[in-house]
């Protein structure tokens, strides 16, 4: 049995290239739907916050794992980073707040991955 009314076309070089174009005529009359994405940005470096309130973040997070420590003396850090809820902070924070409250003598860093609260 045939089947009829079913002849099916192969691509020649010519119709390729036409579709070719169409493709990037289209691109052009859309240029906003050229599948961009989305990046979260790291603390710091957005630019819709201002130094001022960037410090105010680090200050408040610093408070938190001196609080925590305080109060629970020497954690691991998976440890302090889930009482302290830093999932919800963003990327970095929590190791810059980490950095920061070290530098400060906020906290200590007593070992490997382990931190307490400061002495003296």
């Amino acid at each position: 049995m045939s089947e009829q009314g079913t002849t099916t076309r192969k691509p020649t070089a010519g119709r390729r290239q036409q579709r070719a174009v169409q493709r990037w005529e289209r691109a052009q009359r859309h240029p906003g739907d050229r599948g961009g994405g989305y990046s979260p940005s790291i603390h710091g470096s957005s630019p819709w916050t201002d130094q001022e309130e960037r410090d105010r973040y680090l200050n408040r997070e610093v408070e938190m794992l001196q609080r925590a420590l305080e109060d629970r003396g020497e954690l691991r850090r998976r440890e302090l980073g889930r009482l302290v809820g830093c999932k919800y902070w963003g990327p970095g924070r929590f190791g810059n707040a980490l950095r920061a409250a070290v530098a400060r003598g906020a906290i200590e860093h007593t070992g490997f991955g382990r931190y307490g609260p400061a002495h003296g």
